[in-house]
């Protein structure tokens, strides 16, 4: 089973890589030393502090990219294609093609974060002065992150049409990062039904900010262990809870070759 599961996802990372990763790291690339271009005025300080906010942002929205681009597409390219039928024919589960599919994409985004984070500490070393240990923690969070939205696109892929899942998986991504917010305004509301049914949107979002410390980390802040492992606990547990209902959806899915 997990010799199936491993080629599934190296084929999924090959095919990702030759369409777009390499693309993205040279946008992110461009973006950095336009960047330090553009601050190369300013003082020391402040120049590393704005590189790090634009180098850890563009980790996130690069990422994104590939989790709503790729993500939203795996699964319905081939069902539309009728190859997942051909696929599926061999001693392959449904399960295991989606977890294949989940992990071959993680490969692409541990790929894509590792060289971004390699470009950005050497852009880092350009201002001295500006490097913590603290980024990499930060850079960490944001693979967790990317990992869970993953999950959730894959699950949206089972259920919805390729552009919706991407929407969705968007709104997914927006309103975790809200969900603070959307759970203190339902505790402003009148009825105890109303605020009942914003604590449940509440628990039922994924809590994105938990692995959101990049503000932290420009301002000097360092990051707890403890905060590393409660975040990959609940980054792997959350992912792992949208591959059960995913594939128990996928099970259930009528397929045409």
């Amino acid at each position: 089973m997990m010799r199936t599961i491993s080629t599934l996802a190296v084929s999924t990372f090959r095919e990702t890589v030759r369409d777009r990763i390499f693309y993205l790291v040279g946008m992110f690339g461009f973006v950095m030393l336009a960047s330090t271009a553009v601050l190369s005025p300013l003082t020391i300080g402040a120049q590393g502090k704005i590189m790090t906010d634009v180098g850890l942002a563009a980790m996130v929205v690069f990422g994104m990219l590939v989790v709503l681009l790729v993500g939203s597409n795996m699964v319905r390219k081939e069902v539309e294609k009728g190859t997942i039928v051909t696929i599926l024919s061999k001693p392959v589960g449904r399960r295991q093609y989606l977890l294949g599919k989940f992990l071959g994409l993680n490969l692409t985004l541990v790929s894509m974060l590792g060289l971004m984070g390699v470009l950005f500490m050497l852009m880092l070393l350009m201002a001295p002065g500006s490097f913590s240990p603290a980024y990499l923690g930060a850079i960490y969070l944001t693979l967790l992150e990317l990992v869970l939205i993953n999950a959730v696109v894959v699950f949206f892929s089972t259920c919805v049409s390729a552009p919706l899942a991407a929407i969705f998986t968007l709104g997914t991504f927006v309103a975790g990062h809200l969900s603070q917010s959307i759970r203190d305004f339902g505790a402003l509301q009148g009825t105890p039904f109303q605020q009942k049914l914003f604590n449940v949107i509440y628990y039922l979002l994924p809590n994105l900010e938990v692995f959101n410390m990049r503000g932290a980390v420009v301002h000097g802040e360092t990051i707890a262990a403890s905060h590393l492992l409660l975040a990959t606990v609940y980054g792997v547990g959350y992912a792992g809870l949208l591959l059960i209902l995913a594939g128990a959806v996928f099970q259930r899915r009528a397929l045409r070759g």
